[in-house]
């Protein structure tokens, strides 16, 4: 069992991610600019919705090609899209099932010799966002992206933590999505922190966002970490890749629900997109593969089947 009271529906399956995280992605972090602002940044109405503090709500890729990105993603997870009027280039939004699970913003590469690739930044709910802001410079972050308020979106900003790994905080007007709502095909289901520093990582996110931080169960060893927040597990915190130096900047990767992670693997690379590490299962027995789009952005594929869901034995 893990050493979590009640896991997410990921939690189980998703604790041991080693063996696709102990690959050489060869990423870098995209240029701050990987926001869109709309045109209206009035403040959001107030709500008595729930603030889960530490889940990860929501996505956003910067891509130089938008048209693109949607006719990949929504043909690989069947995602739909709604554009959304922004202040500069373009932003549309992914739906699964009528709910809005990412963000996609247009922005082109910069003119250079080794232009950054494009990257999904993973949201993380926080009950106030300056304050965190603020936490996260006196903890040795960055903030690249002010706080925010962000038409029906909220309240959010973009920081790269300590190593580099860039995410952002939102407090979103509606509330977080439950813990008990069911994931589906499109669904974001796991996150992943690579970085050369597991055990300060874990520690600058657990003051950041008041995780608490658990070893992550054998086979699971050499400094992996679980973040869990309402006693349910968000994410790990994993080593860098050995192929990548000891100075390489963290990044984050983000996990997407699939009904076949072979044959999700297979229809990327026929939508132009790669697969950086082939489909295999990982120790809990969850198919997973990890695969680039068409603009080189990296994200992963997980097959979870809650085995209460299904009637196997606890």
């Amino acid at each position: 069992m893990p050493p979590f009271p009640r896991p997410s529906r990921a939690g189980t399956a998703a604790v041991t991610l080693s063996a696709a995280l102990s690959i050489g992605l060869g990423l870098t972090a995209a240029a701050p600019a990987a926001h869109a602002q709309t045109t209206d940044t009035q403040p959001a109405a107030a709500t008595s919705a729930p603030v889960l503090p530490g889940k990860i709500v929501y996505a956003q890729l910067t891509t130089p090609d938008l048209t693109r990105a949607k006719s990949f993603y929504g043909s690989l997870l069947g995602w739909t899209f709604q554009d959304r009027p922004v202040s500069r280039g373009h932003y549309a939004e992914a739906l699964v099932n009528g709910h809005v699970v990412a963000g996609l913003v247009e922005r082109p590469l910069p003119d250079t010799a080794n232009p950054p690739h494009p990257i999904w930044l993973p949201f993380i709910s926080a009950p106030d966002v300056p304050a965190l802001a603020k936490s996260s410079r006196q903890w040795g972050a960055k903030v690249v992206f002010r706080p925010t308020m962000i038409q029906g979106r909220g309240e959010q900003a973009i920081i790269a933590d300590p190593q580099g790994a860039l995410f952002a905080t939102l407090r979103a007007p509606q509330g977080d999505p439950n813990d008990t709502d069911a994931t589906a095909q499109g669904d974001w289901i796991w996150n992943a922190l690579l970085t050369s520093t597991p055990s300060a990582s874990a520690g600058f996110y657990q003051k950041l966002f008041g995780y608490q931080v658990e070893a992550a169960p054998a086979p699971d060893t050499n400094q992996r970490y679980i973040l869990e927040s309402q006693s349910v597990a968000r994410a790990t915190v994993n080593p860098l890749p050995p192929r990548l130096p000891s100075n390489a900047r963290a990044r984050w990767l983000s996990f997407v629900q699939v009904d076949s992670v072979g044959s999700a693997a297979e229809k990327a690379v026929q939508l132009g997109g790669r697969v950086l590490v082939e489909p295999h299962l990982d120790h809990q027995n969850s198919m997973i593969a990890i695969l680039a789009d068409p603009a080189g952005a990296a994200f992963g594929v997980m097959e979870w089947h809650d085995p209460i869901a299904a009637g196997d034995a606890k």
